[in-house]
């Protein structure tokens, strides 16, 4: 069984979330993970991400996968597997739509130019989904016999458990998007 937690990325490393915030979610996996006999803990995330993107060296699962005493696994693909499956970063989709709409420089002033830029490159970013989360799939395959907790961006709890029911397997949501009442507002954290 896949049991799966929907996040805000910023909870899963020691970076600009309140440490109590990313302590409260650490404990929060210990304990779904004994409630439900969590042999693995996973996460839409990666060691690469974490070290060269964040700059952290803390994981909030892998901690918590460290006090059970079990298996952690990190599931985004890296930059090989990104070019291997033909995924640009966010910021490569962000460069190619500022280059579609004519904008030339980095930071974009004009805050409704900004706005609008972000929202087409989510919109583009949303096309390469299926193959990241099949590549997810791909790399908990080999444990799927055991209870699995998978983590993941907020945005793909549903489709990743339907991708989950075609490939015939048992999935279970936990947590749409633990901690909505903070992360959908940035402001509640400082953040805004």
């Amino acid at each position: 069984m896949v049991f799966i937690i929907g996040v805000d990325h910023l909870i899963q490393y020691s970076g600009p979330v309140p440490e109590y915030l990313r302590i409260g979610f650490r404990e929060y996996l210990v304990r779904v993970s004994r409630d439900n006999g969590i042999r693995l803990i996973a996460e839409e995330f990666s060691l690469e991400a974490l070290r060269d993107v964040y700059g952290s060296a803390n994981d909030t699962a892998q901690e918590a996968a460290a006090i059970l005493g079990i298996g952690h696994l990190y599931c985004d693909p890296e930059e090989k597997d990104l070019k291997k499956l033909g995924i640009p970063r966010f910021a490569e989709i962000m460069d190619g739509v500022r280059r579609d709409f004519g904008i030339t420089e980095k930071f974009i002033l004009d805050d409704r130019a900004r706005k609008k830029v972000r929202a087409e490159a989510v919109v583009r970013a949303k096309s390469y989904w299926r193959a990241r989360e099949l590549f997810w799939y791909g790399r908990i395959e080999p444990d799927i016999g055991s209870n699995i907790l998978f983590i993941c961006g907020h945005e793909h709890v549903e489709s990743f458990g339907s991708l989950l029911r075609e490939k015939g397997q048992e999935g279970e949501i936990l947590n749409p998007w633990w901690r909505k009442d903070i992360f959908s507002d940035y402001r509640n954290i400082g953040l805004g």
